[in-house]
Order: C-alpha cells, then structure tokens, then sequence
C-alpha cells in the first residue's frame, strides 16, 4: 500500500508518517516473548485464535467458543494471574493458584484449558520454553450421578405442561408450545437450541418412518461476540443426524402444522406467534415456572430430559444406539453424562438359564 502523510516540517511528516504505518500494524505484530504479563499473553491469544480458527482444521471458531474462552479469561484468569510475567510462571504457582480457584468453587475447566493454550503459542514463539499446564495437578472432579427421569416421571411431565394443567383460573389457558417442546425433546433427545432450530424443510412427517433432520441449533446472544439470537447451520458436534419420530409426535407435528400459518419449508417447527425464533433460555424459564410447585420435577431442565431419553435407549437397546440418537462422537460422553445408574438389572434369565441346563438337555 502507498502510504503518505505531510506536515508543515519535514520533522513533522515524518513522524506522522511512522504514526500511520503503525496504525496500520495488526495488534501484537511484535508477538509474544518472556516480559509480557499473562494479561497481555491471553488478549494475545485470543486474537491470534479469532483470526487462525481451529489449529488442525483451519476453520473459524463459533463466536460462542470464542466468548466461552473469553469469559474464562476476563473472570478467572485475568483476575488470579493477569499480572504474572511468562518468565516467572511456576508449576508452583499454577499448582497453588488453582487449586484455591477449585476449593472456592469457582470451575477452573475453562481457565487450566484457556492457560495451556496460551503457554503453548509461547513456547512457538520462543517465549517459554515449556508448557508448566503439563505439570500442573490435575483438576479433581467430584463424582457425579446423572439424573433422569423415570418413564412414569416423564408422562407426568408431560401432562404437567400441557395448556390445560397451565391455566390460571380466570385467564386463558395458554398457547401448546411448551407441552409441543417437551414432548419434542422427549421423542428426540435433542437439545433445546437443536430442537428450535427444526424448519419444517427438516422434517418428514409423510413416509413410512416419520424423521426429522438435526442439522442446526439456535445461538443466543453473548456479548461482544454474538449480536443477535440466529439459527447457526450445523449442530454442537457438527454432523447432522436423521431421527426416526415416535408417531404420537409425529401426529402432534402434523396437527401443529396444521394450525399454524408459519408453515412453510423455512419457517421454524416451533415459532413464535410473529413467526420468529423461541429463544431457548425464555422456555427453559417457562419450563421451570409449570413444574416450580412439584418436589418431583424439582431442578429439571430440558437437558434433564435429553439425559432421560439418553437412559432409556442406552438400557433397553444398548449404548452406541443412545449415542447415535444424541449425536456424541464418542459413547464414553454417553455413558459418563447421559445414561443414569439403576439399581435393578436387565432381565437376562433367558441366557442365565443356560448354566442350569444339564448337559443332555442341551
């Protein structure tokens, strides 16, 4: 690029001229190297992987990644070790730093992911000379159990969303979509954002096996990195995935699709009255407001049900079917998040038996 600038000295021009060559320098052009302060390393980084993407695929990384890391940075690494430079990071002081972080209750997941990465561009820029994450103890995760619902628990979440249970006495009994959502995550096991985001281009209710294509979610807004509530084109694992409907659902589609007027290929299964997207968090909120006067149902979320369908199909058919259903790439997810613990086991007299035939009657 030409580059030009005056002044009424030639003293003068020339500085502005160095002012304008620099203006036009990318931010950090210099790189990092050892005096920078962590602070400095990771508004580095986070540029570097605005603009770069994925390492491996080369491919732009989704702006809720990008606030997820940046969260991480602005609320837990920032404050706890923003100051630091990179020539006097320690094991030590990583090791002493986030274990208080963890007995504070404040998740570090994040943090420990957001500090590798950040050491790590230091080591390729000479910075450092290795990764002290790597040394780091690791973060200890207290056993969780997954909660799922019984199948009687779901039918009578179902019934519990329903317009009729939903009305107030005097008022109108509400619009069907929460009791159309839940019995949608129930005959799915999406989630909420992939389950708004079905068009109803994504969905065949006229063949002999009703489906429904996965192939988007909604995003939200978050600040600084998404403006607006949007369908993106792919889900949270990437790949789309064909679901065969159960036909109650598929016939609760088919009357929904009936009624509505935002019924065409682009239009969204589930739309507002204007035609507009729901937003995700506004029926998590709805959700929590139907059950809220139950013990039963106290702390369920619609990923509780995603979990439930999980449960099920893992225990009764097995747990590559419950992962193909959910859209894990690998069924150990499945297993550790998805499928909750029973304390009765199958029925298997059918193949135990077997050690109690003699031989003869074999």
């Amino acid at each position: 690029y030409d580059v030009s600038a005056g002044g009424e000295t030639a003293g003068m021009a020339e500085r502005r001229l160095k002012a304008r060559i620099k203006e036009m320098q990318p931010k950090n052009a210099d790189g990092l190297s050892s005096s920078k302060t962590i602070e400095e390393a990771v508004a580095y980084w986070l540029e570097y992987r605005a603009q770069t993407g994925h390492a491996r695929r080369r491919t732009a990384l989704k702006p809720q990644t990008l606030a997820a890391y940046g969260d991480a940075a602005r609320l837990t690494v920032v404050p706890a070790l923003g100051g630091v430079r990179l020539s006097e990071v320690k094991v030590g002081l990583l090791d002493t730093v986030l274990m208080d972080l963890d007995r504070t209750g404040i998740s570090t997941a994040q943090a420990r992911s957001v500090l590798s990465q950040v050491f790590g561009l230091a080591i390729r820029h000479g910075a450092m000379d290795t990764n002290p994450m790597k040394f780091v103890a690791p973060l200890v995760r207290e056993p969780r159990e997954v909660e799922a619902l019984t199948v009687s628990q779901a039918r009578a979440l179902r019934a519990a969303a329903t317009p009729e249970a939903l009305r107030k006495p005097g008022r109108r009994a509400p619009g069907p979509n929460l009791r159309d959502i839940v019995e949608g995550l129930l005959a799915t096991g999406c989630r909420i954002g992939e389950l708004l985001a079905v068009r109803w281009s994504d969905v065949d209710l006229d063949g002999s096996e009703p489906t429904a294509r996965i192939c988007g979610t909604l995003i939200e807004p978050r600040k600084d990195h998404v403006a607006n509530l949007h369908r993106q084109k792919s889900t949270k694992p990437g790949p789309p995935r064909t679901l065969i409907l159960p036909s109650a659902f598929a016939e609760r589609l088919a009357e929904r699709r009936n009624a509505t007027r935002w019924n065409e290929d682009h239009h969204t299964v589930f739309a507002s009255r204007n035609g507009t997207y729901l937003w995700p968090n506004n029926m998590r909120t709805r959700l929590r407001a139907a059950i809220k006067s139950s013990e039963e149902f106290s702390g369920i979320t619609p990923h509780t049900l995603r979990r439930t369908v999980g449960t099920l199909i893992a225990h009764q058919v097995g747990l590559d079917a419950a992962r193909e259903q959910l859209g894990h790439a690998d069924s150990s997810v499945t297993a550790r998040f998805y499928v909750a613990a029973r304390d009765r086991a199958p029925d298997l007299r059918f193949l135990l038996d077997q050690f109690f035939v003699s031989e003869g009657q074999a």
